[in-house]
């Protein structure tokens, strides 16, 4: 316990790794919550959309159209704000910018659009999933199909709403904060480099060498203990990073359970991993050590989406295999599984995903120790 304390206090007195590992991460986090709020509200806020409905001469209104977009709704906010007037006063309407669209009930509907956009995109794919429907129910009632259609229309219905993502995160940006979290997991490496780097560094060569190796503590007890340490500064750093999302910069992180916690121990663990083989695999070599490390980390994160939203869609429709083994596209799409989608079955193939690593990190991080232990073995017989 001591010796962890040791170890604990040793790493935290880091300030360079300290840096990078908790301070980046967070003021990276608020310029993209600075960034992204600005276009969050202004391409991605949902504004109810203003129709008129008119009736040519000589044709019967149609009320179901008007009740059936008076009913849609965003939660509580009406998606549509209708208007029943006559055709010239929608005309006018249109022309002044009232509304989006002029829907003219007649032998045919036709919808008028003021412009390109959003909003008018949405009022036709409405209206002409209506009219779609309409026609399949007219039909069925003239061909006595009527009740088939109808069980056919309810169970697709119950399926979307099972399908209804209740209370999580609807912020197309929140991908970017996931990603974000993957890079400040796997930046855990840099402790775990460090750890390796000081238990296998000869004694002659640094002061803190020379004490670890004169330590009553056998090699395997140090190691643990190394990589205890590291594990609980990478875990309290998630754990504080989770709450400046959730209270400083109000991310709506989706839903948030002992599970998303869980799986952050899992993280922390698997980027101090990370470092402690590429110090075991790679002797002495700082300079190579830190680029190998860091490039790593930062090419994971590149591949899970942090500087190019939707990339992670890209390859998972063009290449899966690189999402099912880059360490922070796994570490994103666990998040994602758990807190967007709350699919539990894609959470476990995630960490499944993650603990598959972590065992072949440490199965060659103990194999490289052995090998150069047997090397310095050999050396001594020879010498």
């Amino acid at each position: 316990m001591v010796y962890y304390l040791y170890r604990v206090k040793r790493l935290f007195r880091n300030k360079i790794l300290f840096f990078w590992s908790i301070i980046f991460p967070l003021v990276l986090a608020t310029f993209f919550k600075l960034a992204f709020s600005a276009i969050t509200e202004k391409d991605w806020g949902f504004d109810t959309i203003a129709v008129a409905v008119t009736t040519e001469e000589g044709s019967t209104p149609d009320e179901m159209l008007i009740s059936f977009l008076e009913e849609m709704k965003n939660e509580d906010q009406a998606f549509f704000e209708v208007t029943e007037t006559d055709p010239e006063t929608a005309d006018r309407m249109l022309s002044e910018k009232e509304v989006t669209a002029v829907i003219v009930v007649g032998e045919e509907t036709v919808i008028k659009l003021r412009e390109n956009g959003l909003d008018s995109t949405v009022v036709k794919t409405v209206i002409d999933g209506y009219l779609q429907s309409k026609d399949i129910f007219m039909e069925a009632a003239v061909t006595g199909k009527l009740a088939q259609v109808t069980e056919a229309f309810s169970d697709e219905m119950e399926t979307l709403a099972v399908r209804e993502f209740k209370g999580a995160s609807k912020d197309p940006l929140i991908q970017y904060f996931q990603a974000l979290i993957a890079m400040a997991s796997l930046y855990g490496a840099m402790y775990g480099l460090m750890n390796s780097n000081e238990l296998n560094t000869k004694a002659n060569t640094a002061d803190v060498a020379a004490r670890r190796l004169a330590s009553p503590m056998k090699k395997i007890p140090t190691v643990l203990a190394d990589v205890a340490a590291a594990f609980t500064i990478q875990y309290v750093q998630f754990l504080i990073i989770i709450a400046y999302y959730l209270l400083v910069l109000k991310v709506d992180f989706g839903t948030i359970n002992g599970w998303l916690f869980l799986g952050g121990a899992a993280y922390s663990l698997f980027g101090v991993l990370i470092g402690y083989c590429i110090g075991s695999v790679v002797r002495q070599k700082e300079n190579i050590q830190n680029a190998l490390m860091m490039g790593t980390v930062m090419f994971s994160s590149f591949l899970a989406g942090l500087m190019v939203g939707g990339l992670r869609i890209t390859i998972e429709l063009s290449a899966p295999i690189v999402n099912r083994i880059n360490p922070a596209t796994l570490i994103a799409d666990s998040m994602q599984a758990l807190c967007i989608m709350r699919d539990m079955d894609r959470f476990a193939t995630c960490m499944i995903g993650i603990l598959i690593w972590c065992v072949a990190l440490i199965v060659v991080s103990v194999l490289a120790m052995g090998f150069r232990q047997m090397a310095e073995g050999r050396r001594v017989k020879n010498v």
